[in-house]
């Protein structure tokens, strides 16, 4: 017996979403600085004491869930060394959260879910030198302590080999899955090791270390991905820059585009690159450099990254007053690109003493308008106060939590196999979607559910979420909603539904 499709009229509906980027919803860095992007940017008091390496995750409306820095520094009150820590949504730290490995570098710690509807998360580290080399996880079970979370692994040891400050991960072509990418450190000779893992429900998974690129020197750097996750961006010290391909199938990194070769200490220009990271279209790079004259007048350059000759299009957006160097750089979930400054003025210096507040970490500045050429991405030195806290070397090192899967790729599992409500059996689940052009809407049907609670995502064929949604299913396995669609420009959709029964997809045109 073939399923007849079943029209439900629930009255509810939800607006769209022009940015599902909830999960990166919370910024906390710093000495307490928080930033809230909201449809007004919030500022609000986080917990104290991040130098460089910060993370940050919050969940799907955009609520923080909770956020972690790596620290080795001395407290100038106490004298003691602080090591890394976690901390609640309450801002109080996380249960067992205390004691975590890491060495307040610049990108060294990073957090990602372990699937799309657990509530456990990984927390990478990355371990730069002796004792505490290596790459190390700890696992957070939010389901714990009333909601508040806590730790129920610590400080596991996966690699023993020294590795690079700049973890950095992507989604995987599925659209559920993560690439966790790692350079290794190198301390005589450089190096060209990239080291990728696959992260799943089911654990961590190493793929061959791959060689690929100029090596370059040993130092700090970053890595960067594109917002549809097929470019990957590495600086380093030595004023090396390079992009290359990235398969989110099978996490291969390839073809490298040389955009500035290493240089040598004494040489000119030689700049110590420390953060890189792509305009929110992928059109442009931005890299900046602390250190040009040491730890002194930072710059930040932009390239053009569809020009004919790209090393020849950077152009020098700004160069930093002197003792201000330029740092942590990160893209926002409004499409800005925040950038936090080193303060080396006399005596005011992380850990800062009591009362040391400077224009230069009392403020963020910010790149407008990154997709535009040149000084017309219109960026505002210092011009983006932190409403009395202070910042120091880094902000959140987040991956794009939201990106979706690759639509039309080999591992697409979203929305390949997608089958019409017609041709499916009436004891199967099953997903119906139509366009209704006078209401300019998406109608959602959805039957025989075996799970109880899920989310509702609508991917462009970009792979982008366009919009996002939790559900809740009602008795006898249904759900049913309506997409308005007035934003969403004409062209083909994939609307995808996942509770923790099943996973189904249907492709839905807006002509």
């Amino acid at each position: 017996m073939k399923k007849a499709i079943l029209f439900l009229c629930l009255l509810m509906s939800t607006s769209l979403i022009s940015q599902a980027q909830f999960t990166n919803n919370n910024w906390c860095f710093g000495d307490s600085a928080g930033i809230r992007f909201d449809s007004v940017v919030n500022i609000f008091r986080c917990g104290s004491g991040f130098s460089r390496g910060t993370a940050t995750i919050s969940d799907m409306n955009g609520d923080l869930i909770f956020y972690g820095a790596t620290t080795n520094m001395t407290n100038a009150f106490t004298g003691q060394i602080q090591q890394g820590k976690l901390f609640n949504k309450l801002h109080q730290k996380l249960f067992n959260g205390d004691t975590l490995v890491g060495g307040e570098w610049y990108h060294d710690m990073l957090i990602l879910p372990k699937s799309v509807t657990d509530s456990t998360f990984y927390v990478f580290v990355a371990g730069v030198v002796v004792p505490d080399t290596g790459l190390w996880y700890s696992i957070v079970d939010m389901k714990l302590q009333g909601g508040l979370g806590q730790v129920v692994q610590k400080n596991v040891r996966y690699e023993t080999h020294p590795v690079q400050d700049m973890l950095t991960a992507v989604k995987h072509g599925n659209g559920k899955d993560w690439w966790l990418v790692t350079r290794r450190w190198r301390s005589i000779t450089p190096t060209d090791e990239f080291w990728v893992y696959l992260i799943d429900s089911l654990g961590i998974h190493p793929i061959p270390v791959q060689h690929i690129g100029l090596s370059h020197p040993d130092g700090a750097g970053d890595m960067s991905f594109n917002k549809i996750g097929d470019k990957l961006a590495l600086c380093g010290w030595g004023n090396y820059l390079g992009v290359f391909d990235f398969d989110r199938c099978t996490g291969t990194i390839s073809n490298e585009n040389l955009i500035e070769p290493n240089g040598a200490p004494g040489s000119h220009p030689f700049r110590w690159y420390t953060s890189v990271v792509f305009s929110p279209d992928g059109s442009k790079l931005y890299v900046n450099s602390s250190q040009e004259v040491y730890q002194t007048n930072g710059k930040l350059y932009q390239f053009d990254l569809n020009a004919a000759n790209v090393p020849a299009s950077r152009v020098l957006i700004d160069t930093f007053p002197s003792k201000a160097g330029n740092n942590g750089m990160e893209l926002g979930p409004d499409g800005k690109i925040y950038i936090s400054s080193l303060n080396y003025l006399g005596g005011c210096t992380y850990p800062w003493p009591y009362g040391c507040y400077t224009t230069i970490n009392s403020n963020l500045c910010v790149i407008n308008s990154p997709d535009s050429l040149g000084t017309a991405c219109n960026f505002q030195l210092f011009s983006f106060n932190l409403g009395g806290y202070r910042t120091y070397w880094g902000l959140p090192n987040n991956p794009d939590y939201e990106l979706g899967a690759w639509v039309g790729s080999p591992c697409d599992t979203l929305s390949v196999g997608i089958q019409h409500a017609e041709s499916m059996e009436t004891t199967q689940p099953w997903l119906q979607a139509w366009y209704n052009h006078e209401w300019n809407m998406i109608h959602v049907n959805a039957s025989q559910l075996k799970g109880k609670k899920g989310v509702l995502r609508l991917f462009d064929m970009e792979g982008r979420v366009v919009f996002e949604k939790q559900m809740e299913v009602v008795s006898g396995g249904y759900f049913t909603t309506e997409i308005y669609t007035q934003d969403l420009s004409d062209g083909v959709y994939i609307v995808n539904l996942v509770t923790e029964k099943e996973r189904l997809s249907f492709k839905v045109a807006k002509y």
